[in-house]
């Protein structure tokens, strides 16, 4: 009687003996550091917290609107989860700008010098809209051939065109959400963004599901229905944000501009332009793990479609803690106070360490049941879906320590070029040639090729934590200002 060898229980049994050592070690590190800074619960609830917990709404979101109009057909899913790439890659130009003003705002904040604080999101809203106005322009003019790009279906290209068409207003308008949220998020107000994103979030959803089905005198518009319902919440998000920060008197709307604008724009779009460039980079090599992905096969592609949701619903509490250490670290290098934020820094790295680790093994001690939540569990896709789900919890850690280094020490210190040839090197040159490499000339098997997909961050690692030890990124950003 023939036997299969149990190659992945041995694995389980690998990243668990991994995981207790790391453990250990990083509650050594929390320990070394905890006396620098009694206040790192303080930090997490009202920093960390409200962004994870927002980021994980969005992921909701961005779930919900798929399975409401995946009831249209197989046709308008595939036209919304086409059309959705190109918002992506738009949404990234916005983070790009977000985070350059985020940067500079917990420096000033942190420095008491809310005026500047204040000229430099004026000066990053103003920016935005000159970038996006001519991008919107594009994508009404060509939105058919954007579409076409992507797929060669005619139902596809058509419906997919008139989702971006009628979302067009939605790009201005999530820009002003974004680049505001930044603000707010850097002078240490997190809780309001969270609250605002919860109502928009649930009103959302409720458009959605009256205009793609119709009903009180509307007519049902179907996946037109859902760009429109995106559309008029933001919209309303607008209105009642802008009321809201009204009545707090809040210093975005009642302190006045301070600063020599010149300067300051500089000192802006130092930043933010390679942060833009990065995000780019970033948004498009993504695209391209997926279109190699969907060259192997029908069930690769959709085991890595939805693969690709789940992470980011499980990296939300990290990218939570990023925009913290982002905000804390970037207020200590405003006030010169150089020890304390790499003490900050490091405990924020050991927490996510742990917090990766153990979320990791969660999902991997639990993998049965999340393939069936994700209804990766049917015979024809298990035998691929299982190993990469498991591939995906053993590398998390990788991913979550290069976000937290990368978003919120390195960038926090202006270090944007230094991240952006990062970025360049792992993905472009090894990331996704060695990608391709192992689905087209090698041809392995999926789980391998997705194995192979982490070279990139195992790059990155070595990258930003050599780059981490030697400080380079502890730069006073307010400083020296011309004038």
């Amino acid at each position: 009687m023939d036997i299969k060898p149990p190659e992945f229980n041995m694995y389980k049994v690998g990243i668990l003996a991994y995981i207790i050592g790391v453990y250990l070690e990083a509650f050594i590190m929390l320990a070394k550091t905890r006396s620098h800074n009694p206040n790192m619960l303080h930090n997490f609830t009202q920093l960390a917290l409200p962004v994870a917990l927002q980021t994980a709404l969005v992921a909701c979101l961005s779930l919900a609107d798929v399975l409401m109009v995946s009831g249209l057909g197989h046709g308008a899913t595939a036209s919304v989860g086409a059309a959705s790439k190109w918002h992506f890659v738009i949404i990234m130009i916005m983070a790009g700008l977000a985070n350059a003003n985020g940067s500079l705002v917990a420096q000033y904040w942190g420095k008491g010098n809310i005026g500047e604080a204040k000229s430099i999101t004026v000066i990053t809203l103003i920016n935005g809209v000159k970038l996006l106005l001519p991008i919107s322009l594009c994508v009404g003019l060509f939105s058919k051939q954007m579409m076409s790009m992507q797929s060669d279906s005619s139902l596809v290209i058509s419906v997919g065109s008139e989702y971006l068409l009628v979302s067009l207003p939605m790009l201005i308008l999530t820009h002003f959400v974004i680049g505001t949220e930044s603000s707010m998020r850097a002078s240490g107000q997190t809780w309001l963004p969270l609250f605002m994103a919860a109502f928009t979030i649930f009103l959302n959803i409720g458009l959605n599901h009256w205009f793609i089905h119709g009903g009180a005198g509307v007519p049902a518009l179907g996946v037109a229905g859902a760009a429109l319902a995106t559309t008029v919440a933001r919209v309303i998000q607008l209105m009642v944000l802008g009321l809201v920060l009204l009545r707090m008197k809040h210093w975005l709307l009642f302190t006045p501009c301070t600063g020599t604008m010149p300067a300051l724009r500089t000192k802006y779009r130092k930043l933010a332009v390679p942060l833009v460039f990065n995000s780019l980079l970033w948004a498009i090599g993504t695209l391209s793990y997926q279109i190699i992905f969907g060259r192997m096969g029908t069930e690769e592609l959709a085991v890595f479609s939805m693969l690709g949701p789940f992470e980011s619903l499980s990296h939300s509490l990290f990218f939570g803690m990023g925009v913290a250490c982002s905000v804390v670290v970037g207020q200590q290098l405003g006030q010169d106070n150089f020890d304390q934020a790499y003490s900050v820094s490091i405990q924020f790295i050991a927490i996510a360490l742990v917090g990766s680790l153990a979320i990791g093994l969660v999902i991997i001690l639990n993998n049965a049941t999340i393939l069936s939540w994700l209804n990766l569990d049917q015979p024809e896709v298990l035998p691929i879906a299982k190993p990469a789900l498991l591939i995906m919890a053993g590398a998390m850690w990788l991913k979550m320590l290069n976000l937290m280094v990368i978003h919120g020490v390195l960038r926090a210190g202006g270090e944007n070029k230094f991240c952006l040839r990062t970025d360049f090197l792992a993905m472009w040159l090894f990331g996704l040639p060695l990608t391709a490499i192992a689905a087209f000339w090698a041809e392995w098997p999926f789980h391998w090729v997705y194995a192979v997909m982490f070279v990139e961050e195992a790059i990155k690692i070595v990258l930003c934590f050599r780059h981490y030890f030697t400080k380079a990124w502890q730069n006073n950003l307010t400083a020296e200002q011309v004038g």
